[in-house]
């Protein structure tokens, strides 16, 4: 079964996926001033999407989906193209996940959510204070129980937030992330610091905590475009995430590359690699990626990207499999495989 904002419903039943998407949330935390002076309206609005187009970061207003039902109608234009969606918005990027049920239903979509803690930097103070028994149980009981505030279960942890210096308290919250998906038969999405090469490092982390290595997903994997990164990160076993849509930059601190540059580094290790596994996604993070100011929306994946997949040659097959079976098998949720009541200490020296 896959849990949904709606209630489980059979994994078998689900067709397409748009497996990275953010419906409300506040990445606001990462605002940084332009390379430019800012406009006088500090909202976004057609107006300043040329201004946002190299100063991403430095409107605050741009750095918050805030709307549910500017959410539902944005969403209602992806039904018929995908059947599910997993709402990726961390605890530290602002997500509302009591609005949630309301937005699948007026949407017609199925809503799925990873629940998880993004980079210390942008956690509430309570988050940022848990130990890694504290992660545990907040992850545990979003798996097995509740999402908090809400009557409804995580479908996976994440996305789980890791820097450039992969400190000890990252380790300690992937490690317990670990023992509660392993424990709930879930998996885990880690980003990736895509300026360092840590990846087969987190994965080993969460192996070593009793995570098989096919229950990992490595997200945003289309931020690092490095062909032998991608075969170490696929040799470990995870799976790899390839967003599109977000092209945005932010002089001097992010630049994203263009849909053009992912599709062709895309296609080539496509044809490089036939067994690796991957799932696609969207990751519509600002408001000047939503239609309603002259983005691409959340239709982008379907309406766009896999046409131009096709066109290119990639096999029907090979696309089923990214859009419907390596996300249904990511999300399904088999029986527990150890006591879900063991803490990652627990778990530790019993694995001794």
């Amino acid at each position: 079964m896959i849990e949904t904002v709606l209630g489980p419903v059979a994994a078998a039943g689900v067709g397409r996926v748009n497996m990275h998407q953010h419906l409300l949330s506040d990445a606001s935390a990462l605002s940084r001033p332009g390379a430019e002076p800012a406009p006088a309206d500090q909202r976004v609005t057609t107006a300043n999407l040329g201004f946002l187009r190299w100063n991403a970061l430095a409107l605050a207003d741009n750095l918050r989906l805030d709307d549910p039902r500017l959410a539902a109608a944005e969403l209602r234009h992806a039904a018929g193209g995908v059947d599910l969606v997993v709402e990726d918005t961390s605890i530290g990027l602002g997500p509302d996940h009591p609005a949630l049920p309301a937005i699948s239903r007026a949407a017609g979509v199925h809503v799925a959510v990873a629940y998880g803690l993004y980079v210390t930097p942008t956690l509430p103070g309570w988050a940022r204070d848990l130990d890694e028994d504290g992660v545990h149980r907040l992850l545990h009981g979003a798996l097995t129980d509740r999402v908090p505030g809400t009557d409804y279960r995580a479908a996976l942890l994440g996305i789980m937030g890791t820097t450039a210096a992969f400190p000890a308290v990252e380790r300690a919250r992937l490690r317990a992330a670990a023992v509660a998906a392993a424990g709930a038969g879930a998996s885990v999405g880690v980003r990736l610091d895509g300026d360092s090469r840590t990846g087969v490092e987190v994965v080993a982390e969460l192996t070593g905590a009793g995570l098989p290595a096919d229950r990992i997903l490595l997200t945003n994997a289309d931020e690092y475009l490095d062909a032998a990164y991608w075969h170490d990160l696929l040799d470990t076993g995870a799976t790899l995430e390839m967003c599109f849509g977000t092209e945005c930059q932010h002089v001097g601190r992010m630049r994203n590359p263009s849909d053009g540059q992912r599709l062709d580094f895309f296609e080539a290790f496509l044809a490089a690699r036939p067994d690796g596994r991957w799932v696609l996604g969207g990751s519509v993070w600002t408001k000047a990626q939503l239609r309603r100011y002259g983005g691409e929306g959340y239709d982008h994946l379907t309406t766009r990207v896999l046409p131009e997949l096709v066109r290119r040659g990639v096999a029907p097959d090979r696309l089923a499999a990214m859009v419907t079976h390596e996300p249904r098998r990511l999300l399904d949720r088999p029986s527990p495989t150890v006591d879900p009541t063991t803490t990652p200490a627990e778990e530790a020296h019993h694995a001794r």
